[in-house]
């Protein structure tokens, strides 16, 4: 939850502003002593008039003995620019604060680098920190540009075996929803009934609880990889009340949720140990 309110601390983290920069320079110098390499994927997108840089940030944890291909864990560390859902329409043209939507993936993630950097595995980790996916509908842009980007241009080259992407991980009383595409994609679908078994084998409540239309159409930045026959599983809370409106502060947010995100995260990577 620190590291949360240490990205809402910054200010809203939109392509083009300071905030945005400085909490890129923060995750690549934390990245940089534990992963083996790290990388910018360099890009930029038309907003608002103008032609903003923008930067996937990517950091590799190479395998003691590598069987397989690398799996990618990522999360976008950029926030909306625009309130779409506020009530208020003297509220909706002012960015959002983005702790859940932007900076409770970035967290978790953020917290799993050490432990990362100790483990012993079969398979490259790859950890990605996605620029420009809440620019979506705005300027004609899309969503997820950076995963987009990163799908199009391998990182180091290397073919992905499998994607897990976490995206609005950290509401209270959270229930993670399910992609529909997973119908379209079989890819999509063996590894997301592959790591919601895992949760729900550990009986933690945002996998084994229902809920109303769970079942839903949602691009976010594992889609990029879906549309390219990549294994990929995305975990995110649609249902997060406050998502884009300026309710989206930590205190909205719940501690437990981040922990089981991380837990099951660590499950699932751990299914590769040496």
């Amino acid at each position: 939850m620190r590291l949360v309110e240490e990205q809402v601390s910054l200010g809203p983290r939109v392509p083009g502003t300071t905030a945005h920069d400085h909490l890129l320079e923060i995750l690549e110098n934390r990245m940089r002593p534990l992963a083996t390499e790290t990388m910018r994927q360099e890009f930029r997108v038309t907003f608002r008039g103008h032609s903003v840089a923008c930067a996937n940030l990517v950091g590799v944890f190479r395998a003691a003995h590598t069987a397989g291909g690398p799996i990618l864990l990522g999360s976008h560390f950029d926030t909306r620019p625009r309130a779409d859902r506020e009530t208020d329409p003297a509220r909706r043209e002012s960015p959002i604060p983005g702790a859940n939507d932007g900076g409770s993936g970035t967290a978790v993630i953020q917290h799993m680098l050490e432990w990362l950097s100790r483990q012993r595995l079969r398979r490259d980790v790859l950890v990605a920190f996605f620029d420009a996916e809440d620019l979506g509908n705005i300027d004609g842009n899309e969503f997820s540009i950076g995963a987009e980007w990163c799908a199009c241009h391998p990182p180091w080259g290397q073919a992905l075996a499998e994607v897990v992407v976490l995206d609005m991980v950290g509401g209270r009383g959270m229930v993670f929803d399910i992609d529909a595409h997973i119908f379209l994609f079989p890819a999509e679908k063996r590894l997301t009934l592959e790591v919601f078994r895992l949760g729900s084998s550990q009986g933690w409540p945002p996998f084994t609880r229902s809920k109303p239309q769970r079942l839903k159409y949602i691009i976010s930045d594992h889609h990029p990889f879906a549309r390219k026959g990549i294994p990929s599983c995305l975990l995110i809370d649609m249902d997060y009340p406050e998502w884009h409106t300026q309710e989206d502060t930590p205190q909205a947010m719940s501690s437990t949720s981040l922990g089981i995100t991380e837990a099951a995260l660590s499950l699932y990577v751990s299914r590769f140990q040496a």
